[in-house]
């Protein structure tokens, strides 16, 4: 698999797409690096390109083509449809950034082109500059003044031990529970590390 070129005439990201979402807090030198070093992965349809449960390896931009994201709620159990991705849409990013394991599975439901980038090479190029850390007696006085601590780590391990009214929001399922926080609330997130 030959090399994603950063000018590549065929991409979908255009320049004013990588100005939004997760890309606009990137520097652009961090942006062009990462193209340059993502490969180009061309798939079939029905290839599954994540399963759930399993370690986190690549990074995946769809430059062309349509994948289904589904998950599990127990092993065996169907899957439900999440959503359908289409080109310039990028996933697998969660398990990376917080080095769980995949929490869904990602099928081409059409022949396409991914573009992926390494464990390794996310870490660097795009986990380090999309978190912003916090120091705790900076995050203590956040909550005096009205901001909310964010528990994401699992039911389990929040029922044990958990910061006085934090909410529990399991990072597997911190997309959907994200629409239900109050947007005028700040929130500090945290976990067991």
């Amino acid at each position: 698999h030959g090399t994603a070129d950063w000018m590549r005439e065929t991409s979908v990201f255009s320049a004013a797409k990588l100005q939004t979402g997760v890309f606009s807090r990137l520097p652009p030198a961090n942006i062009e690096e990462m193209f340059r070093r993502m490969t180009v992965f061309p798939v079939k349809a029905n290839q599954v390109i994540i399963t759930q449960g399993t370690e986190g390896d690549y990074y995946y931009l769809l430059e062309k083509g349509i994948t289904l994201v589904t998950r599990s709620a127990n092993t065996g159990g169907p899957p439900n449809l999440l959503a359908e991705l289409k080109a310039g849409d990028a996933f697998g990013e969660e398990a990376l950034a917080s080095d769980n394991k995949r929490n869904a599975t990602v099928t081409m439901k059409t022949d396409g082109t991914l573009l992926r980038l390494n464990k390794a090479d996310f870490i660097e190029l795009l986990k380090a500059p999309l978190i912003n850390h916090i120091a705790m007696s900076d995050a203590q006085q956040k909550i005096k003044a009205g901001a909310m601590w964010l528990d994401v780590r699992f039911p389990s391990e929040y029922k044990f031990d958990h910061l006085p009214d934090a909410l529990n929001t399991p990072l597997n399922e911190i997309r959907d529970l994200v629409k239900t926080l109050d947007k005028d609330k700040q929130y500090i997130v945290y976990c067991q590390t």
